[in-house]
């Protein structure tokens, strides 16, 4: 869950998978669209998919009395979640669609290891390590399989970069984001989120076709913290839901 504390005490809850409909959206608003131009959009839209059990009935963190967030998780517990998501993706959207979300895992694992993004420690490491490790084989087995090269991917994967990461920024209620690949050179895409209201934002470079993009997903209203792991099941059935609208525009 991506946790976005509100004034009046309550708290934003967007399940991983809702925040990436908005990198889908983004995606397909690039004044230099992706290639092949709906795979990468639904890549895009569904690269989080390895989170949809996660997120339909949360770990509890006790700490907080709010679901666990995405950014608490260990790569011990990500890494396995991760790869089950690339075989969900290969399996029902197909070569082009798995091969980012594979792709999209060793730039969050680099993240991971570089910034707040991943809890540390040394199993979580050795299981990022090892991701990044498995992955450039796993990957030419695909592109082999598309008859496609680096010159072709490797655009694709960092916009889905860029996407995320200004999709997370939004869902998050970061004041100031640096998205995409700033912290990975291999990827040179990146632009600088700056907040300007709750529900607005500008975005520097600006990458997109639009002059100004009217976003949109759900998120769950939690009322506060909950005492218990029951409670806290208890209140993610009953909570209400909220549209977030979101309105990015160029600094």
């Amino acid at each position: 869950m991506i946790l976005w504390p509100q004034p009046d005490g309550t708290v934003f809850a967007t399940p991983q998978p809702a925040h990436a409909l908005i990198a889908g959206q983004l995606m397909r608003a690039f004044a230099a669209p992706p290639r092949p131009f709906e795979p990468v959009c639904t890549a895009a839209a569904q690269h989080d998919c390895a989170w949809m059990p996660v997120d339909a009935d949360p770990p509890f963190d006790a700490g907080t009395g709010l679901p666990r967030a995405f950014n608490a998780f260990s790569g011990a517990d990500h890494v396995p979640m991760w790869e089950a998501g690339v075989r969900l993706a290969l399996a029902n959207w197909g070569l082009w669609v798995g091969l980012l979300v594979l792709r999209h895992g060793a730039h969050i694992y680099r993240i991971g290891m570089l910034a707040d993004r991943m809890r540390p420690g040394a199993e979580s490491a050795a299981a990022m390590e090892g991701y990044l490790a498995r992955e450039p084989a796993w990957s030419a087995a695909i592109m082999a399989r598309l008859g496609v090269g680096e010159a072709e991917v490797a655009p694709n994967a960092a916009k889905l970069a860029l996407v995320d990461a200004v999709a997370l920024a939004l869902c998050w209620g970061k004041e100031r984001m640096d998205c995409g690949n700033a912290l990975d050179p291999s990827r040179p895409l990146s632009a600088t989120l700056v907040r300007t209201g709750p529900f607005a934002a500008t975005l520097d470079p600006w990458p997109f076709a639009p002059r100004a993009l009217a976003l949109e997903t759900e998120t769950i209203v939690l009322p506060g913290r909950s005492a218990t792991a029951g409670a806290l099941r208890e209140a993610l059935a009953d909570a209400p839901r909220r549209t977030l609208r979101f309105t990015l525009c160029p600094a």
